[in-house]
């Protein structure tokens, strides 16, 4: 993986931040067509949830850089499989 993939990361956090249309923001990442991470964001606490499949893991972040981090390690651990 590289910067720009980790950008595109940052840019879909700061969407769900963004967005006010419903108090939870969900977003799904995957890789190959697989399911790698699921994301929640929630305005009234300001915390990113990452939901980890593989092996299962949950983490909270207030930070949306350590989240896009957490993620692109996530993303990054199944392209080095490959």
């Amino acid at each position: 993986m590289d910067q720009l993939s980790l950008f595109k990361i940052i840019s879909r956090l700061h969407a769900m931040q963004s967005d006010q249309t419903d108090d939870v923001q969900v977003r799904r990442f995957e890789m190959f067509g697989v399911e790698l991470c699921n994301v929640e964001y929630k305005h009234v606490t300001g915390l990113y949830t990452v939901e980890e499949y593989r092996p299962y893991q949950q983490f909270e972040f207030d930070n949306l850089d350590l989240a896009a981090i957490e993620i692109y390690d996530c993303l990054s651990e199944l392209q080095e499989t490959f």
